[in-house]
């Protein structure tokens, strides 16, 4: 299982890894927080009073950020108000961050995370935990200290490093977070080559199936793992055959799942561009029936046109809501899997995307945002392909 920490271990630098899974984790956080906490913290977990109810506080996460270090992580993760029942009236902050690659900087934002949230909370008993989800196992830091003329800090943190978690014994497990767990190790070992990711997918919904877990757990196990483990277009439809499949066989509850992004985009796009289609249509056809009723007679002129217009606006309509409606899907998609693997970073990103005029192109990206080692290569191929890509052509 977990091993010892080695803080002691010299900081180098090195090339960027991905910083993939924050939202999934936050999700994946917030639907199991006491699973968890009996999964990587246990003994955190048993002091715990569970019969009275948790708060988060995420309104209170933006502002607790310093300015000095939003770039890049913006906000605190995870802010929760519990119970200890070791029989003291007292509330309990807990402070989960989850760091999914190495930074040398990362004990330091721990700190001011931490006296940050004690004070702009009225100085509260709080506990700060750190989720090391990052592919390095000799990365594991647990303590900020600073020492200057007998002036000194020295603030030490829980932390859990997931991959000391052995996958055989968390396919074991009955905690529905160690399937959490084994998706994000699954993740971690197939990043870049989609098909072997696709295989692990499958394997572990047949996992949620096999293990009989409630309705609910089941939606947000299965909403967590489709986070975590993104894929191209093409591999998720096959996934979602896959699901259709066991449904047929078995009363399983993932029919009221979003569909995926593609498909939502498709229907959005659809909608839209039919509606501006039908539009354009009508102020196309009497504009051109006006100009007919010129030459042949205002009334059969305007008639004409109407009707021309009309089924020219409804052909144009439906051609662009399936245009706009795969556009969207592929942004969609190729977005989710950004967020997934590089955090909040990737989010300027999408005003980029849009202006990609290609569908193809779009699909190219699509797989480079999963198969990209760095943030800054996927940059890089769609600045390429904004820059290549063909002027749009002038509309009379």
């Amino acid at each position: 299982m977990r091993g010892v920490a080695n803080p002691q271990r010299a900081m180098r630098p090195r090339r960027r890894v991905r910083r993939g899974f924050d939202e999934g984790w936050k999700y994946a956080i917030r639907a199991f927080l006491p699973e968890c906490l009996q999964l990587l913290f246990p003994s955190l977990h048993a002091r715990i009073d569970w019969t009275r109810p948790v708060e988060f506080l995420s309104t209170e996460l933006h502002r607790l950020a310093p300015a000095q270090l939003r770039k890049g992580v913006r906000s605190v993760d995870v802010l929760v108000r519990v119970y200890f029942r070791d029989g003291v009236p007292r509330v309990v902050l807990l402070h989960i961050e989850i760091q999914t690659q190495r930074d040398p900087n990362f004990p330091l934002r721990l700190f001011v995370y931490y006296y940050r949230i004690f004070d702009a909370n009225d100085y509260p008993e709080l506990i700060s935990l750190a989720i090391l989800a990052d592919d390095d196992p000799n990365w594991r830091p647990s303590v900020f200290e600073r020492r200057l003329e007998g002036c000194n800090i020295r603030f030490e943190f829980p932390t859990v490093k997931l991959l000391d978690f052995d996958e055989a014994e968390l396919e074991q497990s009955e905690n529905p977070f160690a399937l959490v767990v084994l998706a994000h190790l699954r993740a971690l070992k197939t990043r870049g080559r989609p098909n072997l990711m696709f295989g692990e997918k499958l394997a572990l919904i047949r996992a949620m199936q096999a293990r009989g877990y409630t309705p609910e757990q089941v939606i947000e196990l299965y909403k967590v793992v489709d986070y975590i483990m993104a894929l191209p277009a093409e591999l998720e439809k096959r996934v979602q055959e896959f699901v259709r499949q066991i449904e047929e066989q078995s009363e399983w509850p993932l029919t009221s799942l979003e569909r995926l992004a593609l498909e939502e985009g498709y229907t959005d796009g659809y909608g839209k561009g039919l509606q501006q289609g039908l539009q354009q249509g009508l102020q196309q056809g009497l504009q051109q029936g006006l100009q007919q009723g010129l030459q042949q007679g205002l009334q059969q002129g305007l008639q004409q046109g109407l009707q021309q217009g009309l089924q020219q606006g409804l052909q144009q309509g439906l051609q662009q809501g399936l245009q706009q409606g795969e556009r969207k899907g592929q942004i969609r998609l190729t977005m989710r899997a950004l967020q997934s693997r590089f955090g909040d970073a990737a989010l300027p990103l999408e005003e980029k995307l849009v202006q990609v005029p290609s569908l193809e192109t779009l699909e190219e990206l699509a797989m480079t945002a999963l198969e990209a080692t760095s943030l800054e290569e996927f940059t890089r191929a769609l600045e390429a392909a904004l820059t290549t890509a063909p002027e749009p052509a002038e509309t009379e």
